[in-house]
């Protein structure tokens, strides 16, 4: 059955049921304070008041205040007194529903509750304890006590309330019992005991025995209480009966009473007495600052110092003195789940309780390895969560839990969720999770402790102990628990290191490394034997005994004597059993050599008294020892004091001597008297200390301290134990053993090598090395066999002098001289440090002469020492508890040697050179070991990482010390694969794939690294070097997975590719630098050239190649780099010559670059600028530009292009850049002619620009890709058809419009040639004609269907280029050309041949349309040839039934003439038209079209142009003349502006035909519009208005005017006609086929805008207007014309004299502003305005002299205010309406108008009055812009200013419905005038307004024009 199942499959049963979970969040929460209190709890006293503060929040939850926490004796005494809750005071109500126990919480609580009084409780009782052990109170002192008997009555509360959740706990009834009896409350006392042995059983009814401990326990008070009482009918009850018939071992009573520290009154019927005051007279109060042994020693010393040694009782004054922690009483209990009850079911049974306090003097003789035990047993107890100090035996009814049987009978129940949840969890074994989640750690170890196993066994490594060792650790990881099954004593050590963590160990490890000073005295300290055995015991503890000694003290009377000298005794017996800290040394040896005197007579009184005693022998063996430690420490002060290096004066040296000897002559004397049968290790002791003695002894012999010496080894041989003192205290005999003395002999004997190597030899390496080498390393050495040898007294370092000449070598271990025998036999017995020193210093000597790679062999032996040590005798033999800061001393000389040696193999090339296969094996196997005992942290973290363990501590110190770990460990993996990697290389026969085997090797490493996060230790070393070793190798299998795992863990780089993904292994990315990133180049290059572009481009690896980039930089330039690009740019720059491209076939074109070296020559050796142009220039073409609906962004092609640029800059030659970059110039081509005209319209030079450079890379690709080899890659085979298909395009499209052979002409490229009569200029070379580039492109596309046959468009262009090759007329072409002109039958064969071509393609997908272009190709060129007469219309009717989409296939069609032809034609485009569901295919409608109608004929057909017109209709134009023209996949870019051009060309010609105006005043305004999405615009547009002018002629019949009819009107006639005819015009009612004809061309000049010259539309505006003048005007009703002249030229009369008389009167005021105040107005403007001047100009009345007839601008004007009068309609009658010319102007004032428009005509008018439609028309034309909420299609022009009084713009007489005219109104200056306008204040303030509204309107015109064409019908 799985393990999980579906909770959300079923349906709950009861879905409206709401489940309170309060209670269980509740009781979480209580939980979690709980454990918060238990905690600080179980921390000891100085957490005790935290503790309590923790408590009390306890309590303060919520779970306390439920009803079912109160107890059943407040339950009742509620109910007693009436004070039972409200919902149960009134009347009784149902019950109600159980809610469901969803988590168990009905259960949980009353185990939380007796949880938390029970603990509670017990914390009460400890605070009790403590303060009564610092207090030192007495029994009956704390029985009288109220503070503590009120605690008590506290702890019996919280007891009792515990009780009550769970009355089962016998062990808490026995707690309860002994409280209520320190209470003297003896009923509840035997109440509780008799509860506690009545839980389960009545023992009334049968004898049982105790079922328990506890209850055993119980049953023995109670029997102790009762015959105390006497009372001997309770003794006879059936249950005392086991317990009066049995008695309790003698082992288990001290466990009987569970509060010892509490008196018991109830044992006796008798009170206890009150203590007895003490009288204190005389005291001498010690003030102690801190609770230890060493600030008593100095206080006592400070004491003597101030007051003497003198009488009165000692008070020692000391702070409370922190517990001892076996002595520590603590209860600590956590609730236990069931399965951990059914794990342990013996616990139960087994004593688990407190334990036992004991007394003071058992406390201070417990020896200390017991109390090391209890003390590690008390912490285990505190970290076993399983574990309970109590047995907690409840019985299930009172904890909340149903019996089995009654289980289904249990109202509340659980939800299925729940449910389903627990069942679950039960199919799910623990172990198998652990195991699952340590599973991949173990197998990454397993992987790579089996490579290392199986490499060393290949290069020859048979170390047994190396292979058990890696054995070990590779069966090790089939284990759930690898740490707790290490037996190895290192690895063991290393893992209690870890899970016993103490802060001083670690930092003997984290401490850095201090320089050690060379020279003698570092050899001496080095060389004493004890330096190794210092940690071997115990730190001296500096508070046990402490609180008895000071009690003893205070109670006693003892003076200040007498209390030194029993602190000289206590430490005395902790000399030899633990080591003092240099504190209590320093105050140890103060108060020897100050109290000196008083220590001595002390001591001999001590030697009388016990020989005096009773028990003589005792006390006489504690003085003997503290005489002999006196004599010791006397003689370790006089060893100090004369060494070479004191300083101290010659009087403390005689002082000290004289102590010294005075200790040296008692230590005599007790060892005369000393039997031999007593303690023989004293006697050695002295012997020792008296040989030391001798040493020290001033002009001794040399020769005779060495014959003591060996008297004393031989003595200590003589016995038959090997006796081993050590004395961890003295610093000069810190060891008494035979071995210390044979070192002392040897160092002795040695010690003239030593002073020559320390003394003489420093400066000199070389005389150091000749000193070591035999030494250290004697197998390195070589002597002449006939050599004699020196004598004895030579240095040893003469061993080493060895002739030339000789011929017979022999090792120096065959001839050694006594000397350097004796120096080895030193070395074997001294220390690690010391060999270490010498080796190190033998390495610093060699690393002084330059010798490397003897300095590695130095650092490696120094690890080989190292490692070998941990399985010797001074290591293993020092105790388990100091063992570990020995081993953390060790590892950081193994940390040092680990960074120097690894350092070595990583940069030094020559570091092996002379490490041979065995010191290499040696080496290996050294290492591998070391790896073994470094990888137990690892274990250790697995299993704390899965939940196995926990860290014991979290402090920064224990983070430091497994981080220094981690760091060792990766130096160690590191240094391991480059011995095996040098070890391979030596042994290349037994490794086949060398490379395989070393990467396969640093994988396996890193993943062990990598998936326990710490790979990046040791800044990053062993990533480094395994990044260096991937890179140097290239025959590895699968290197993209190693090395992709490696760039992602030091810079966060992602390859995108390899078999596995990369893992996150906790590395922090670091910043990637161009040294990197160069060396990384190449294979990158290479994964990348593998991949597809369009892969790369979505994969990580485009990521890692810019970032990258980003570390390289950009490229310095330099001569050669420059002079590249002078020569790039000079070949683009040049006209396309044909002999090159022909060339290019042949391999022979090239440009004449030089070679460029410098740092980036590399970056472009392996191609990286092309790859980076390459995802640029891919980025760019990823969005097709067919499927593009707006222009994009040349940012990525320009930088594409960059990059491609500068990689030819370096590789010329690189046939594949030449041609990206030819398809960057394309695409920049493509994008500018793609979505608009204007280039091809403005900005023609840089479009042949771009096709120049295009044509000369694809020449320069074609020539360099003559090597490439066709082969079965297709991606290769792709790039080569791109190259011959794409230049075929560019050729192809460059000959045809738009581009119309531009690039190839080069008629500004001339040269001069100088004749005899002169220079002349003549074209470089011959250009190519249009013939010669399709025949060109021709065969390119040839090329490209034999490397892709599949490709439809190749063989498709191929016909094109045929087609268009055979259209050429012969006269046109050569001779060669004319006799290799393609066929009719060439051109079918290439026709069908695409077709057959794109009919073998799949079948398109549903919604897909078909490849039309080949049939439709087909169609059209054999409709051509037909028509040119080259082809039979029946051999084309053949020729169409052939092809897939022929009409009646499989019937044979009879086609005689050209009309059935034609109609075949139509049929077959017809179904083809079916065919393209989308309507893409706009050619096949228009050459249906075309062959309906003929656009070259002479007189159309009238009906052929409509069904010409009706099939355009149906699919291309609109109803409101949009032109639907979409731009299918296959058309070139810029060809679509061209279509559009010539389709627009085409309907105009079928609307001239048609004569429908409508229709082309529509496509007018849509082609003035949309002015950018059309070729040749200006020419269109010109060929337009005028056929639409025509059109107005033929419609409205307005003849020309062929003379100027206005020759003899006088302007004032003019004025009053065109006055009368603007009046007339208003009216509503008039209606004259002239005045419409004018309209519609005054609406044309608006649209025109100046675009066109406007000479043809003032024509006709002229031919309207002069019609409408002479036809209508002179007809109009209305006063006579002379009659109205004369009354005009009476005015004007009249009102000159009136103003002659006004000038005369005001000249006579000489008025000095007169000319400023009043402006001059139009009659006075010709004069001076001078005071004295005052008479007009023209005083007679004559007027200025005036042209005969009107001018040809003025009846412009007056037309377009005709017009302006038709839309504004009639006059308000208001009058509120502004004047126009025809409002009743005077003569006078018409004659001034005359005048103004006079002279504005002669500006305007000249040249047909060009002038005046370029600018009147272009502002008209920006006024019509200004209407921006038209729709595309119906446009709809309003009025810009919307303030003005005028009436709505009415439509064109020929508009319906749907179109509306949209031009605009006259301006406003038009409107007045010119009189209004020259009187206003502002003459020109409307003017420049209305300037700059035409402005704007002008720059909207613009913006309207630029944008694209519509795209579907509006």
């Amino acid at each position: 059955m799985p393990a999980f199942s579906a909770i959300n499959l079923e349906p709950e049963q009861n879905p409206d049921e709401e489940i309170d979970t309060s209670r269980e969040l509740h009781i979480d929460e209580a939980l979690k304070r709980f454990q918060t209190a238990l905690k600080l709890h179980a921390q000891g006293p100085e957490h005790y008041q935290e503790a309590a503060t923790a408590y009390h929040q306890l309590f303060e939850s919520e779970i306390f205040r439920l009803p079912e926490s109160a107890t059943e004796f407040d339950r009742a005494e509620r109910h007693a007194h009436g004070h039972d809750l409200e919902a149960h005071s009134s009347s009784p109500h149902a019950l109600d529903v159980a809610q469901p126990d969803t988590d168990g919480g009905a259960s949980s609580l009353p185990q939380t509750l007796y949880l938390a009084y029970k603990n509670h409780g017990q914390f009460v009782l400890d605070g009790i304890r403590h303060r009564t052990r610092v207090s030192q109170v007495d029994a009956t002192s704390l029985l009288e006590d109220k503070s503590t008997r009120a605690q008590a009555q506290r702890a019996l509360d919280e007891y009792s309330a515990a009780l009550d959740q769970d009355p089962s706990d016998a062990e808490l009834w026995r707690r309860a019992a002994r409280v209520a009896a320190f209470l003297s409350s003896a009923r509840i006392s035997r109440y509780c005991l008799e509860a506690a042995i009545e839980l389960d059983d009545d023992p009334a009814v049968d004898e049982v025995d105790p079922p328990s401990l506890a209850e055993g326990f119980a049953g023995e008070q109670l029997k102790d209480q009762l015959r105390v009482l006497s009372d001997e009918v309770a003794l006879s009850h059936p249950a005392i009966a086991p317990f009066v018939k049995k008695s309790i071992p003698r082992t288990l009573k001290k466990y009987v009473d569970p509060l010892p520290f509490l008196p018991d009154p109830t044992q006796s019927l008798t009170p206890l007495k009150p203590a007895t005051d003490k009288l204190h007279k005389g005291h001498c109060h010690i003030h102690v600052p801190k609770p230890s042994w060493v600030d008593l020693g100095l206080a006592l010393l400070a004491y003597t110092r101030s007051h003497g040694v003198g009488a009165g009782t000692v008070i020692i004054e000391m702070p409370e003195i922190p517990d001892v922690v076996d002595d520590v009483q603590t209860l600590v209990e956590r609730p236990k789940t069931q399965g951990d009850e059914e794990q342990k079911p013996t616990e139960e049974d087994a004593p688990t309780v407190e334990s036992p306090s004991t007394s003071k003097e058992d406390q201070n003789d417990t020896p200390k390895e017991t109390r090391a035990e209890n003390e590690n047993a008390l912490d285990d107890r505190f970290l076993d969560r399983n574990t309970s100090i109590i047995s907690r035996k409840r019985s299930q009814s009172v904890a909340g839990l149903p019996d089995a049987g009654e289980e289904e009978a249990v109202d509340q129940k659980r939800s299925k969720r729940t449910r389903r949840r627990e069942t679950a969890g039960e199919t799910l074994d623990s172990n198998t999770l652990l195991a699952a989640q340590l599973q991949p750690f173990q197998a990454a170890d397993k992987h790579l402790f089996q490579m290392t196993r199986n490499v060393a066994e290949n290069l020859g490594i048979e170390d047994k102990d190396t292979l058990e060792r890696l054995g070990e650790v590779i069966d090790s990881c089939d284990l759930d628990s690898r740490t707790s099954k290490l037996s190895r004593r290192p690895m063991v050590d290393l893992r209690d290191s870890l899970t016993k963590f103490v802060d001083e160990n670690a930092k003997i490890l984290l401490t850095k490394k201090v320089a050690s000073p060379i020279g003698l005295s570092s050899f001496l300290e080095h060389s004493k034997p004890g330096s190794q055995h210092l940690a071997s015991t115990p730190p001296f503890h500096e508070t046990r005994g402490l609180a008895r000694f000071v009690q003893e003290a205070n109670d006693g009377w003892m003076d200040v004597q007498e209390a030194i000298f029993l602190w000289i005794q206590h430490v005395c017996a902790s000399y030899l059993s633990s080591t003092w800290s240099d504190e209590m040394k320093r105050v140890v040896v103060q108060i020897s050599s100050y109290l000196h005197e008083d220590i001595y007579r002390r001591t001999q009184h001590e030697l009388l008294r016990g020989a005096q005693a009773e028990d003589a022998k005792s006390t006489r063996a504690a003085v003997d020892q503290l005489v002999q430690m006196q004599f010791e420490l006397h003689l370790d002060i006089y060893e100090r004091i004369t060494n070479p290096n004191s300083a101290v004066d010659v009087s403390t040296r005689v002082e000290t001597k004289a102590r010294l000897a005075r200790w040296f002559s008692l230590a005599s004397q007790l060892s005369r008297e000393r039997s031999e049968t007593d303690d023989i290790s004293l006697s050695m002791r002295f012997l020792w200390s008296s040989v030391f003695a001798v040493t020290l002894t001033e002009d001794a012999e040399r020769e005779h301290v060495l014959q003591c010496w060996k008297s004393l080894r031989d003595r200590l041989g003589e016995e038959e134990s090997t006796i081993s003192i050590l004395l961890p205290n003295n610093v000069i005999m810190p060891e008494v053993s035979a071995l210390a003395a044979d070192r002392e002999i040897s160092k002795l004997t040695t010690m003239d090598f030593f002073l020559g190597l320390f003394q003489t030899d420093l400066k000199d390496p070389v005389s150091v090395i000749e000193s070591l080498e035999p030494v250290l390393n004697p197998s390195s050495v070589c002597i002449t066999v006939d050599q004699p040898d020196p004598p004895e007294s030579d240095s040893a370092s003469r061993d080493l002098i060895t002739p030339s000449s000789a011929q017979h070598r022999s090792p120096i271990t065959e001839a050694a001289s006594q000397g350097l025998r004796d120096l080895w036999k030193f070395l074997l017995g001294t220390s690690t440090e010391l060999r270490l020193f010498l080796w190190t210093r033998l390495g610093d000597a060699y690393d002084a002469i330059g010798y490397k790679t003897k300095q590695f062999s130095c650092f490696l032996k120094g690890i080989e020492m190292i490692t070998n040590d941990f399985e010797q005798d001074p290591y293993i033999g020092v105790p388990d508890d100091t063992r570990i800061p020995l081993l953390m001393k060790m590892l950081k000389f193994l940390d040092d040697l680990l960074i120097s040696a690894l350092s070595a193999a990583l940069n030094e090339s020559s570091a092996f050179d002379i490490v041979d296969d065995e010191h290499l094996r040696l080496s290996i196997a050294a290492v591998a070991k070391l790896s073994c005992i470094l990888h137990v942290p690892s274990m250790y973290e697995d299993e704390v990482r899965v939940g196995i363990m926990q860290h014991v501590s979290n402090s920064a110190t224990f983070q430091s010390y497994l981080n220094k770990l981690r760091e060792m460990q990766v130096r160690n993996w590191s240094l391991l694969y480059t011995l095996l990697k040098a070890g391979i290389s030596q042994n290349k026969s037994a490794f086949p794939t060398p490379e395989n085997e070393r990467a396969d090797y640093l994988a396996a490493v890193h993943q062990v690294l990598g998936l326990r996060k710490f790979c990046k230790s040791s800044n990053k070393i062993f990533l480094r070097m395994m990044r260096v070793e991937l890179l140097k190798q290239h025959m590895i299998d699968n290197w993209e997975d190693y090395l992709g795992q490696v760039l992602y863990d030091l810079y966060g780089l992602k390859l995108g590719v390899g078999l596995s993904e990369v893992q996150d292994h906790g590395c922090p990315p670091e910043k990637l630098e161009r040294r990197n990133t160069m060396s990384l180049v190449a294979r990158v290059s290479i994964i990348a050239q593998r991949m597809p572009m369009k892969d790369l481009l979505k994969s990580d690896l485009k990521n890692t190649i810019e970032h990258m980039q980003q570390a390289i930089g950009q490229t310095k330039s330099n001569q050669q780099l420059i002079q590249n690009l002078r020569i790039f740019n000079q070949t683009m720059a040049k006209p396309i010559h044909p002999l090159r491209l022909y060339e290019a076939f042949k391999g022979k074109i090239a440009i004449d670059a030089v070679s460029v070296n410098t740092a980036d020559s590399t970056l472009a050796r392996h191609r990286w600028f092309f790859l980076l142009g390459m995802i640029a220039f891919t980025k760019f073409k990823g969005v097709d530009l067919n499927r593009r609906q707006t222009p994009g962004a040349t940012d990525d092609l320009r930088i594409g292009a960059t990059f491609l640029r500068q990689q030819l800059q370096f590789t010329p030659d690189q046939w594949d850049a030449w041609f990206r970059l030819a398809e960057c110039f394309d695409y920049e081509l493509d994008e500018s002619v793609l979505w608009t005209a204007d280039k091809m319209n403005k900005e023609r030079a840089e479009l042949v620009k771009y096709q120049r450079n295009a044509i000369h890379c694809y020449t320069l690709a074609l020539s360099h890709s003559r090597t490439v080899v066709l082969n079965g890659n297709d991606e290769a085979n792709d790039v080569i058809h791109d190259l011959y298909h794409k230049f075929g395009m560019r050729m192809y499209a460059s000959s045809r419009e738009p581009f119309a052979m531009e690039p190839f002409q080069h008629s500004e490229h001339k040269r001069f040639v100088i004749h005899d009569t002169g220079a002349d200029t003549k074209d470089i070379h011959s250009q190519m004609q249009d013939y010669k580039v399709w025949k060109y492109a021709a065969r390119l596309f040839k090329k490209a269907m034999d490397v892709s046959p599949k490709q439809w468009k190749n063989s498709y262009m191929y016909a094109k280029c045929i087609w268009k090759m055979y259209r050429k007329p012969l006269a046109s072409l050569d001779h060669n050309d004319q006799r290799n002109r393609p066929t009719v039958q060439m051109v079918i064969e290439a026709l069908e041949k695409s077709v057959e071509v794109v009919s073998a393609l799949p079948k398109p997908r549903h919604g897909q349309d078909p490849i039309l272009e080949p049939h439709y190709k087909i169609v059209s060129v054999v409709h051509k040839l037909v028509m040119l007469q080259d082809l039979s219309p029946r051999e084309a009717a053949d020729i169409l039934q052939r092809q897939p989409y022929a009409i009646d296939s499989e019937e044979a069609i009879e086609i005689n003439d050209l009309d059935s032809w034609e109609s075949l034609v139509i049929k077959t485009l017809t179904q083809l038209r079916e065919k393209d569901r989308s309507n893409w295919q706009h050619r096949i409608f228009m050459r249906h079209a075309k062959i309906l109608f003929d656009e070259n004929a002479e007189e159309p057909d009238v009906v052929d142009a409509s069904a010409a017109y009706s099939v355009l209709k149906e699919s291309m134009i609109t109803k409101t003349m949009v032109m639907n023209v979409w731009k299918c996949d296959a058309e070139r870019p810029g060809r679509h502006h061209v279509y559009t051009e010539q389709y627009v060309r085409f309907v105009v010609k079928l609307l001239a035909v048609l004569k429908d105006r409508t229709s082309f005043e529509a496509m007018l305004r849509r082609l003035r519009k949309k002015g950018a999405d059309y070729y040749h615009f200006s020419d269109l547009w010109q060929t337009c208005c005028l056929a639409y002018l025509r059109l107005i002629r033929q419609a409205y019949q307005i003849s020309p005017v062929l003379e100027d009819e206005f020759k003899a009107t006088t302007p004032e006639e003019f004025e009053i006609i065109t006055a009368r005819i603007n009046e007339w015009c208003s009216d509503p009612a008039s209606s004259d086929p002239v005045l419409s004809a004018l309209q519609e061309v005054i609406e044309l000049k608006k649209l025109n805008g100046g675009l066109m010259k406007a000479g043809a539309i003032d024509d006709l505006i002229n031919d309207c207007y002069t019609a409408l003048y002479f036809k209508t005007g002179k007809s109009l009703p209305g006063p006579d014309v002379a009659v109205l002249l004369e009354e005009k030229e009476q005015e004007r009369v009249q009102a000159e004299a009136r103003q002659l008389d006004k000038d005369n009167a005001d000249s006579k005021l000489l008025n000095p502003f007169n000319g400023l105040l009043n402006p001059q107005s139009h009659e006075n403007s010709g004069t001076e305005g001078g005071p004295g001047d005052s008479t007009p100009a023209n005083l007679d009345g004559a007027q200025r002299p005036r042209k005969a007839g009107i001018r040809r601008a003025d009846v412009l004007r007056r037309a377009e205010q005709a017009v302006l009068r038709v839309q504004e309609g009639p006059k308000n009658v208001n009058g509120k309406s502004r004047s126009s010319v025809s409002s009743g102007k005077t003569p006078a004032a018409d004659d001034n108008n005359d005048g103004e428009g006079e002279g504005e005509g002669e500006g305007e008018g000249e040249g047909e009055g060009e002038g005046e439609g370029e600018g009147e028309g272009e502002g008209d034309s920006d006024r019509e812009s200004s209407a921006r909420g038209e729709a595309d299609g119906d446009v709809e022009m309003k009025d810009e200013e919307p303030d003005r009084e005028l009436s709505s713009v009415p439509g064109s007489v020929h508009d319906d419905a749907d179109d509306e005219s949209d031009l605009s109104d006259v301006p406003l200056e038009d409107l007045l005038d010119e009189d209004e306008a020259q009187h206003l204040m502002f003459p020109n303030l409307i003017r420049r307004r209305s300037e700059e509204t035409e402005d704007e309107s002008s720059e909207a015109e613009t913006e309207e024009t630029n944008e694209p064409m519509e795209d579907a019908d509006e």
